[in-house]
């Protein structure tokens, strides 16, 4: 029981604090001084009501429409929201993973890229990473907060939930392993490099999911499990990548990309152990991808709505193939 709170707090305390010091930075209290250097001023005359001859200064809070959402500052319902994930995401990590399995800190190597899931995996922990970094940075931009801030916070966050996730990993069932991190890690630096090289944004990391039947649906599944669903894709945004009089060519709303995941890779351990019914095997795929990004509708909601759909893989035709099985077309390809 006291590793059990030792781990909890660690993990809860990693996360209130990124939680704090991005309430902090995002939503800074105005001090007296500066809200009424930001504010404009109306003379009020000898004639208004209240005026005893003296001209007198009214302090009126100016508004930024394009700040507000559903009449909610921006930069305050992103900053409320990243507390909320904090919270919500620690506490479903305790209830999925440690509670009731804690255990002195330790340590694994679980092969990498030969394991249980031949390294899907550890593909995902990228992607989940990749994900959050994207998720952050357009949230932030959509709040109006500055690109340093914001690409400061997109790196933060999902480092730091990585971290904690294995700092709990190690007290728990499982244990702290580094491969996992490094994978998070590379997720976060991959995204990071398409901000500062442009030209990586032309090939983006994304994922396609379908419950692959292996696990019952029932109240204890997890997607996170079964591995034979996801596909794992680098597309390649060809429009941008053609040169100049070429791209005219190919259109803007289409990409090519290859995937990777796994057959025979889904289970479980607890609370009923569920194994695959015949060897693992490594799956690739290639296929059509769609250029959500390039979709004509901009401004707001929108460029945040399309950045975020455009980090999945939606149905397009494709190619399977599985290790030591002929190769099969898919008019729609999701894992």
């Amino acid at each position: 029981m006291r590793i059990g709170f030792l781990s909890c707090a660690v993990v809860v305390t990693l996360e209130a604090c990124i939680a704090q010091s991005l309430f902090r930075t995002l939503v800074p209290f105005p001090s007296q001084k500066n809200y009424a250097e930001s504010a404009p001023s109306f003379s009020r005359g000898p004639h208004s009501l209240g005026a005893a001859g003296n001209d007198q200064q009214i302090a009126i809070p100016r508004i930024n429409k394009d700040s507000l959402f559903l009449g909610m500052n921006r930069k305050a319902l992103v900053t409320y929201s990243a507390i909320g994930y904090s919270v919500f995401t620690t506490y479903m990590e305790y209830k999925w993973w440690w509670e009731g399995n804690f255990h002195p800190f330790v340590f694994e190597n679980d092969g990498f890229w030969n394991n249980y899931s031949l390294g899907v995996d550890k593909i995902g922990h990228a992607y989940t990473s990749y994900l959050y970094f994207n998720a952050v940075y357009d949230a932030m931009k959509w709040a109006d907060v500055d690109e340093s801030t914001a690409l400061w916070w997109a790196i933060g966050i999902p480092a730091g939930h990585a971290i904690s996730i294995e700092i709990g990993d190690g007290f728990s069932t499982f244990a702290f392993s580094a491969d996992d991190l490094l994978g998070n890690l590379a997720g976060v630096g991959y995204a990071y490099l398409q901000h500062r090289v442009p030209f990586f944004k032309k090939f983006k990391f994304k994922w396609s999911y379908i419950p692959s039947g292996i696990i019952p649906l029932d109240k204890n599944f997890r997607w996170t499990d079964d591995y034979d669903g996801h596909i794992y894709w680098m597309t390649a945004d060809v429009h941008n990548l053609l040169p100049e009089g070429l791209d005219q060519y190919w259109p803007k709303y289409l990409n090519i990309t290859v995937g990777y995941g796994a057959k025979n890779s889904s289970g479980r351990i607890r609370p009923t152990v569920i194994t695959p019914s015949g060897p693992i095997m490594r799956k690739w795929a290639f296929g059509l991808d769609y250029n959500i990004s390039a979709l004509p509708l901009t401004g707001g909601a929108w460029d945040l709505a399309k950045s975020w759909l455009d980090n999945f893989h939606f149905p397009a035709p494709g190619i399977r193939h599985v290790e030591g099985e002929p190769a099969q077309i898919k008019p729609l390809l999701l894992n």
